[in-house]
């Protein structure tokens, strides 16, 4: 791209994310109807399933990146994607209303715990940083496995913690709608019913492709539009990229905060923050290299604002506030402060 003019790279990273929505949106719907057709939504293969479909922009974006050697970017797109996902949970909770806070309506033990898992997560992928890069194991970071192994295990426990009623009392007066063992229990999705199986796999392969070369293309112009704008590309994917791949899971997490399923459209976004750093394996391995070893200082500080706010959601499901203001619990006016704060001063951090 390097002959292109910088507003033609614009319109292709534009498309590209538009691409991403839409096939997004297709993704999530075929998943489940194929997961109610094929009854694995309450096994383990169906939530890694899940967690894979609604993945596929930053997988693409983090194969390509590994491939062209643009390490910072699949830094910034992970570790910094964690603070801007969690970020979108303050949008779900506006889009909820003014009558309680949106981690008041949803709030239970089991999401405190997953929230706490995927804090863990990132915690073993900050420590992966100070690991120099000549100390491997097959030329991938020793951590990176770790943090697989730690997604499997923890995604087990949590599974099992979702099917027991204790950890999923609420507020008498709470609207948490469906659990992740009922998401798939109807084919909601009106589309697909009375289409054959064979129709709605080549939907979701098709959907699957575009996706996968929608993230592609929003690697290459958003390294190209980094670079003709000065701006470190780790802080751009941390940011611009980062929001474009996180489009489908805000297309279907309004989805289902009309629809009143509260819980689900949090936790699809802290089990999303967590499975993604499981990425770092794949960008070892597609790069030849450790590639967090690599990771610059204002990026790291992102992946601790990440942490500081999912903690502050992990309290808030336990501790449940009442009140709003301007549509917002005080646990989403807090994030959107620490966001814009945190933004301000990793961009000016060397």
């Amino acid at each position: 791209m390097e002959s292109m003019s910088l507003p033609l790279i614009s319109v292709l990273f534009l498309v590209a994310a538009a691409a991403t929505w839409a096939a997004g949106i297709t993704l999530a719907k075929t998943t489940d109807s194929l997961d109610t057709r094929f009854k694995i939504g309450e096994a383990m293969g169906g939530l890694i399933l899940l967690g894979i479909t609604g993945s596929l922009p930053e997988i693409a974006v983090v194969y390509s990146a590994a491939r062209h050697g643009h390490i910072p970017v699949i830094i910034g797109t992970l570790v910094g994607g964690i603070a801007i996902q969690t970020l979108l949970i303050a949008l779900f909770d506006f889009a909820v209303g003014r009558r309680r806070p949106l981690s008041y309506l949803a709030g239970t033990i089991t999401l405190s715990l997953e929230t706490v898992f995927a804090i863990a997560i990132t915690a073993i992928t900050l420590l992966a940083t100070f690991i120099p890069a000549r100390h491997t194991i097959f030329r991938t970071n020793p951590l990176s496995g770790v943090i697989v192994i730690a997604w499997v295990v923890g995604l087990f426990m949590i599974n099992k913690a979702r099917q027991n009623p204790r950890f999923n009392v609420v507020a008498e007066d709470a609207v948490p709608g469906r659990k992740h063992h009922h998401r798939r229990a109807t084919e909601n999705h009106a589309f697909y019913k009375g289409k054959s199986t064979r129709y709605v796999l080549l939907v979701f392969s098709f959907a699957s492709l575009v996706t996968l070369a929608a993230g592609y293309l929003l690697e290459e112009s958003g390294t190209a539009i980094a670079n003709r704008l000065g701006i470190g590309t780790g802080i751009f994917a941390a940011t611009v990229i980062a929001l474009a791949t996180s489009l489908p899971e805000i297309s279907t997490g309004l989805e289902s905060i009309f629809i009143g399923d509260n819980q689900l459209a949090i936790s699809d976004i802290i089990g999303g923050n967590a499975f993604m750093l499981v990425m770092f394996l794949l960008g070892d391995i597609a790069a030849g290299k450790p590639v967090l070893s690599y990771a610059g200082r204002p990026v790291v500080w992102l992946g601790y604002l990440g942490i500081i706010m999912m903690l502050i959601y992990a309290v808030s499901f336990v501790a449940k506030l009442r009140r709003c203001y301007f549509r917002l619990g005080l646990d989403s006016v807090a994030q959107i402060v620490l966001y814009g704060v945190g933004v301000f001063i990793v961009a000016h951090l060397k």
